[in-house]
């Protein structure tokens, strides 16, 4: 058996040292982590979410007579989409009452025929004493916008697409919509029925639409924008014993 001098044991101890420090570094060392996001799913597209507010609008009111042989005719648009609901006010004053404001009293009829082919049609007669007269109706169109969050690139493009037939309808926006205002004559007696040639109306239209808004949601990741790290291939394992199999192996790698 060879004996060693003692700075040759010195020289073998520091070699060992050295190279369990290695195998050490070695074990531990770990290649870069790789995103393992398949390149086919990364995108940079934003959620927008859309909500809808309802807002109201007024058309020109119509003043015109409705003759008791000639009725007026007329049409009128709705210059947006997206249509709630339309309403109809109808209002009169009877000029030509007789015996205290009580008799003669005229009757109007409005008619009305929407975009969609749906038809209305009321009556109604003066008020005695003050020979006023109204009809008020309200037609819904049925129209209900999604609220499916849209997908793009930027704001911008999300406008577009809220403009588009998904979320935007024109079903009712900047189409005829005829209006047909006819008066039956109350007076019988014949002379004062030929001096009433019908009676004057105001015809007020207002409407409700759906007016969309975006908002980017920030809590959504759609793959692209991502800050979190690719799963761990080591979270789920026990880490290998380093040091037993630098003794066993002579590599701190795990393979």
């Amino acid at each position: 058996m060879i004996s060693l001098k003692k700075n040759d044991k010195i020289i073998v101890i520091v070699a060992v040292v050295i190279l369990v420090i290695a195998g050490v570094g070695i074990a531990m060392y770990q290649s870069p982590k790789t995103s393992n996001v398949p390149p086919s799913t990364i995108t940079s597209e934003k959620n927008y979410d859309v909500t809808w507010a309802i807002r109201n609008g007024t058309l020109t009111t119509i003043s015109e007579f409705a003759e008791k042989k000639s009725p007026y005719q007329g049409t009128v648009m709705i210059p947006e989409g997206n249509v709630k609901s339309i309403t109809f006010n109808l209002s009169w004053t009877d000029d030509h009452m007789t015996f205290m404001k009580r008799m003669g009293l005229d009757s109007l009829t409005l008619d009305v025929t929407t975009p969609d082919g749906r038809t209305f049609s009321d009556t109604s007669t003066s008020a005695a004493i003050t020979g006023e007269g109204t009809i008020t109706y309200t037609v819904s169109t049925g129209i209900i916008p999604p609220v499916t969050p849209i997908k793009a690139n930027n704001e911008k493009e999300a406008q577009g697409k809220l403009k588009g037939t998904a979320y935007y309808d024109e079903s009712w926006a900047n189409k005829n919509i005829n209006i047909n205002v006819s008066v039956q004559i109350g007076e019988l007696r014949i002379m004062k029925k030929l001096r009433d040639k019908g009676n004057d109306f105001d015809l007020k239209i207002t409407y409700q639409y759906y007016d969309g808004a975006l908002k980017e949601d920030t809590t959504k990741n759609t793959g692209g924008g991502s800050n979190t790290p690719p799963n761990d291939p080591w979270a789920e394992q026990e880490k290998p014993p380093y040091i037993s199999m630098i003794i066993n192996t002579g590599c701190g790698r795990y393979v």
